[in-house]
């Protein structure tokens, strides 16, 4: 067996072992029992939610989730490194293989082990790579994620999610990490389409800065163990509720 494919084996041996569906509904239980929900409720609740839902068609696969957290980073390496940009800072069009640069190369450093070829053929469905003649050229600097592929990754955003809520909800405060939002709650609905796409364009800046934040420190040789960071961005809507003010001794 050669090194590329026990290493490509070994991490997927690895993605494989975490079970998602335990540890999202591990953590918000926790969550919620913490907040003062009886276990044996939720027990009953989640019996009565699942008890009506079909088989899926297709069987969870474990290691998706994994990959596809950090195939955006070859697109961000693409974007940053001086090594795949031109003298104007806009990446060059890369070869799939053959003397670095190379889109093999840039593969390799993100996902070690992987098949170049069946990473460069998903970064072309999602839109984030694209041929030109005998190279390929990044579209841009975010990818696409359809609905299939689109599953996987939300469900990895769920549990991160969850991760980070739970981590500041049991444990102390100094080990508390970034969990802040902003909420209207009279936001005019005529107004959200506008909003939406404001909102996207400050945040992909915002993620794009921090980013090369992160890649400056991710260079850095120092010692000790390494962990996966990441910085997620979302918005949420939500009917409004009215407010009701209680009522005592029958006044108003």
């Amino acid at each position: 067996m050669s090194a590329r494919k026990a290493a490509r084996m070994q991490r997927r041996a690895d993605a494989g072992r975490v079970d998602y569906s335990r540890e999202c509904l591990g953590r918000l239980a926790r969550i919620l029992v913490r907040c003062g929900y009886s276990p044996q409720a939720l027990v009953s609740d989640f019996h009565d939610i699942c008890r009506p839902l079909k088989e899926p068609a297709r069987r969870w696969d474990p290691t998706q989730p994994a990959f596809l957290a950090d195939l955006p980073h070859v697109i961000a390496l693409w974007n940053a490194d001086p090594k795949y940009l031109n003298a104007r800072g806009v990446p060059v069009a890369l070869p799939l293989r053959g003397r670095a640069p190379s889109l093999s190369a840039l593969i390799e450093r993100v996902l070690p082990g992987e098949d170049p070829g069946a990473v460069a053929q998903c970064l072309a469905r999602m839109q984030g790579i694209r041929r030109r003649g005998s190279r390929y050229v990044a579209t841009g600097r975010h990818l696409s994620y359809r609905r299939d592929i689109g599953r996987a990754y939300s469900l990895n955003a769920l549990l991160r999610m969850l991760c980070t809520v739970e981590r500041n909800l049991t444990g102390a405060r100094r080990a508390a990490i970034l969990e802040r939002s902003a909420i209207h709650p009279d936001f005019p609905v005529s107004a959200l389409p506008a909003f939406h796409r404001y909102l996207k364009s400050r945040g992909l800046k915002f993620l794009w800065s921090i980013d090369t934040a992160m890649r400056r420190r991710e260079t850095e040789r120092t010692r000790g163990p390494r962990t996966r960071l990441g910085v997620e961005l979302f918005a949420f809507e939500e009917p409004r509720v009215a407010h009701r003010r209680s009522r005592r001794g029958g006044g108003r």
